[in-house]
């Protein structure tokens, strides 16, 4: 039998403690479980995982230790058994939606690379690289059932028949600068708001939380805006702003929405507005 390349097993014994097997000692024994090589006797090496799992279970048996009910090469056998989660998501007529968050969806699909997602027109979608990209920056949280997210099928077959083609939301990440008046790209896809709404699940905010306790949170932030205003204190302002922008994206999570598409709709209608200054604040025009 050629050895080269072959994995070599070990049956070890650590006086009082236990006997045990292993292909890699050093990080196995020595690295995880913080045994001393001085510790560990070598009681056989072999490059047969089956005569190494018979004997593991011999030298347990006669040093008086608990015998592992399922041997190492079993274990092993297990693993390699041992099925993929299926990739469940849930394809209707018009979205497919995937059973996370919208800030876990990347992490969801990378798991299922290369997953097919079958849409009721018959036609097939695998879980690309660029499909994932895709998702990911368009990706919205379902209203009505927490821990679930979605996106429109006809919007992603309409990027897979040209990944070239800038999509509505990279068009709406267009902003321009005001002095030079050439277009400048924002980073709206990675901004902060996904990392606020999981810092907020993985502390039970959402669990345990509701509307009433997050307005109340929001006044006493707009409280603490308002004193730093009045002691002139740029560096409590700055605090004071931020915490506000996080309590009203968890208020608007609570209520159902997102704070992104709260901001959009808001923009939808102050962007056509008309008006004028007035002491310091724009007042729009009254229609008749």
């Amino acid at each position: 039998m050629n050895y080269m390349n072959k994995k070599m097993y070990f049956v070890y014994h650590v006086p009082k403690v236990k006997v045990g097997m292993t292909s890699n000692l050093g990080k196995r024994v020595f690295e995880e479980q913080g045994y001393d090589p001085a510790d560990v006797q070598i009681l056989h090496t072999t490059y047969l995982m089956e005569e190494a799992s018979e004997l593991e279970k011999m030298y347990q048996k006669s040093f008086g230790y608990k015998v592992d009910q399922m041997t190492y090469s079993e274990l092993m056998k297990g693993k390699k058994k041992k099925s993929k989660p299926k990739f469940k998501i849930n394809v209707t007529d018009m979205t497919t939606t995937f059973p996370c968050w919208s800030f876990d969806v990347e992490k969801f699909l990378q798991r299922n690379l290369g997953e097919t997602i079958k849409l009721n027109t018959g036609k097939d979608v695998v879980v690309s690289e660029a499909l994932i990209e895709w998702i990911t920056r368009n990706v919205k949280d379902s209203q009505y059932t927490k821990g679930r997210c979605y996106v429109y099928n006809k919007a992603m077959l309409k990027f897979l028949a040209n990944p070239t083609i800038i999509s509505l939301q990279e068009q709406l990440d267009v902003v321009y600068d005001v002095v030079s008046g050439d277009p400048v790209k924002t980073e709206c896809s990675k901004c902060i708001f996904p990392a606020i709404r999981h810092w907020a699940l993985e502390r039970g905010l959402y669990q345990k939380g509701d509307v009433k306790t997050q307005y109340v949170k929001l006044q006493e932030e707009a409280g603490e805006v308002a004193r730093a205003i009045i002691k002139n204190d740029p560096v409590e302002l700055k605090d004071g702003i931020g915490d506000m922008v996080v309590v009203l994206t968890n208020l608007a999570h609570l209520a159902g929405f997102t704070i992104e598409d709260c901001i959009q709709s808001a923009y939808d209608v102050i962007s056509k507005r008309k008006g004028k200054m007035v002491n310091g604040s724009f007042v729009k025009n009254e229609t008749l």
